[in-house]
């Protein structure tokens, strides 16, 4: 028992080395977004809606600049943001609107992009125009509940090929 209790701290031990190491962090700007291609809000103020939008994929953003290296630093700069489906205005008996999710209306994310170290050096930069006109067709993840699932898998596909080291 005493020499599984030391095994598991020194995994432990280890792992959180590794866990150390790792905790970069992302800053983002939206350029223009009120002429963005589609941050259409189904039943809020088009503001509160780009503003809980932007939130919700900035705090989405950061969460995989942690993946990276301490002092590295993941600049995203959006100029377009087209959110996968499309509003329908004035639907059924009350006249409510509904962000209806077809495969037609593909998620599509334009941004530069600048990693840099802790000097300021950049490490890698580009300007991206992605989409994925297959989303309808992936598989679900456990974010499927999520209201920026489509947007946020675009987002980490990009990540994973682009962004994080190759071992």
């Amino acid at each position: 028992m005493k020499r599984v209790s030391t095994m598991l701290i020194g995994v432990m031990a280890i792992t959180s080395l590794f866990g150390v190491a790792y905790a970069g962090t992302a800053r983002t700007e939206w350029v223009d977004p009120e002429k963005f291609v589609d941050v259409d809000p189904a039943g809020e103020t088009r503001a509160r809606f780009r503003e809980r939008t932007f939130s919700q994929l900035e705090k989405h953003f950061q969460e995989r600049a942690e993946e990276l290296p301490t002092d590295q630093v993941l600049k995203l700069t959006f100029t377009d943001v087209d959110l996968a489906g499309d509003v329908k205005y004035m639907i059924g008996p009350n006249n409510n609107n509904y962000r209806v999710i077809e495969d037609l209306y593909f998620p599509r994310l334009e941004f530069s992009y600048q990693l840099v170290d802790g000097n300021d050096n950049v490490l890698k930069s580009g300007e991206e125009n992605i989409k994925d006109m297959n989303f309808m067709n992936r598989v679900r993840n456990t974010r499927s509940n999520d209201s920026y699932i489509y947007e946020k898998n675009l987002f980490d596909d990009w990540f994973n090929d682009a962004i994080l080291p190759k071992d």
